[in-house]
Formats: C-alpha cells, sequence, structure tokens
C-alpha cells in the first residue's frame, strides 16, 4: 500500500509527538497545492485525519507569496462528546507574528481550573494583551494566547503550546465521554457549527487560495475542512 508521507516539521512535530499514536494513519486526508503569480509561491499542505472521538484533527502548512508562513493545529470533537476544541495557529513574517492559541468550550460549564496556571505563567511572560478581535473572542475561551501581527517571543510561544496541548489530552480529550442529555448535545453541535462558520467568515485564507488557485480549487480546501458533521454549506 502506498503511505503519504506526514508533515512532522516544525510545530506540527509537538502534536505528532503528544498526540500522533492516535491519529487514523491508514485514512486520512492528505491535500496539496501551489499556485505561481509573479514569481511568488502560494501553497497549503493540509493533512485530515480522525482520530477517537474526533471528527476532524487539521494539521497545516502554508505559506503566502513568500510574504506570510506558518502553521495551523486543530481539532474538532465529535458533537456527541464533551471534548472541547484545541485550537493553534503561528505564522507571520519575521517581524510581526499571528499566534492564537486555545481549548474553545462546546459546553457552558468547561472546567477552566487544570488551564489556568498555564494560562498565567505564558501571558505574563508573552506580555500578549487580551485580544481585541470581537469575532475571535465570540468563539474563543477567556484563557486565549492571542498575537495579531505584533512581534512575539516564538519559542516561547510554543513551550505554551506544548502545555497547552498536554492539558487539553490529560484534562480533556482522554477524560471525554458521551454527552448524556439531548440539550446538551444541541448545544454542543450548535457550538461547533458556530465555531466552524465563524472561523471560516473571517479567515482570509479562502479569498487568498482563490486568487491565487483559482475557485474550484479554493472550493476544494473549503469542503475538506469543513464537511463533517456539523457541515458548513459551500461559499456562494
Amino acid at each position: 500500500m502506498y503511505q503519504l508521507r506526514q508533515n512532522k516539521t516544525g510545530p506540527l512535530g509537538i502534536f505528532h509527538e503528544l498526540f500522533g499514536d492516535r491519529l487514523s494513519t491508514d485514512n486520512f486526508i492528505q491535500f496539496f497545492t501551489n499556485g505561481v503569480r509573479k514569481g511568488t509561491n502560494t501553497y497549503l499542505l493540509s493533512e485530515i485525519y480522525r482520530a477517537p472521538h474526533l471528527a476532524d484533527v487539521i494539521l497545516e502548512e502554508y505559506g503566502v507569496r513568500e510574504k506570510l508562513k506558518g502553521n495551523v493545529m486543530l481539532t474538532l470533537p465529535e458533537p456527541a462528546y464533551d471534548i472541547p476544541i484545541f485550537m493553534f495557529q503561528l505564522g507571520g513574517n519575521e517581524t510581526q507574528k499571528i499566534a492564537l492559541l486555545d481549548i474553545s468550550p462546546t459546553l457552558p460549564d468547561l472546567d477552566y481550573s487544570p488551564l489556568i496556571p498555564t494560562f498565567e505563567k505564558y501571558r505574563a511572560l508573552l506580555n500578549v494583551p487580551p485580544s481585541r478581535l470581537e469575532w475571535v473572542n465570540s468563539i474563543c475561551s477567556p484563557y486565549l494566547l492571542h498575537c495579531q501581527y505584533d512581534t512575539l517571543d516564538t519559542a516561547l510561544f510554543l513551550e505554551a503550546t506544548r502545555e497547552y496541548l498536554k492539558i487539553w489530552i490529560e484534562h480533556y480529550y482522554l477524560p471525554g465521554k458521551p454527552i448524556a442529555r439531548q440539550e446538551d448535545q444541541a448545544c454542543a453541535l450548535d457550538r461547533i457549527y458556530r465555531f466552524k462558520e465563524v472561523l471560516h467568515a473571517n479567515d482570509p485564507a479562502y479569498g487568498i487560495f482563490a486568487k491565487a488557485w483559482g475557485k474550484p480549487l479554493a472550493d476544494a480546501f473549503f469542503y475538506l475542512e469543513t464537511q463533517s458533521n456539523p457541515a458548513l454549506p459551500m461559499p456562494d
């Protein structure tokens, strides 16, 4: 059987180190495309996995016109389980970074006590202010670490990423269980849908990729990232 080589470079190596043995590597999606305009590349390598109780695990490397590059890690739970979303992005250029690290709730009573000391530690060390982006705040927890086109100690941010991921695995993923009440199931389904909807409505990636690759390939990227339950409708 032909086996695609997994991308375990850079920050994605942290995820593979801590969680990789739970990923379904016999049946996963690997999507790559690159567009060249005026001698510059805009590319995306996206790997989408399943894992027990997770609808999607999205691991990405991207680059935009030689100006920006970065990585994304995103875990979307099956709506029937009480597992929150792990969300990471680190990108930008040498002087300005885009960074986001959070454990986003799908139920309103999530206990954040395991995360709070780590959040407080790295918020102080990184000296990052609260997020000023309304759409980001609407889908993230109060314990979000966020940088929007500013200077950032990326090595320290990756230390925080490792700690957040460990906490997500040990305190939220491994103890995850089926949601018993139908009302809570409906709440989780709605929150996951809204998370995906708000994220993709505000993420410039689709427009950038449509311009670089053409709409059919950008549509394929959008579909692969959003087709799991609860699925988003395709863009107009």
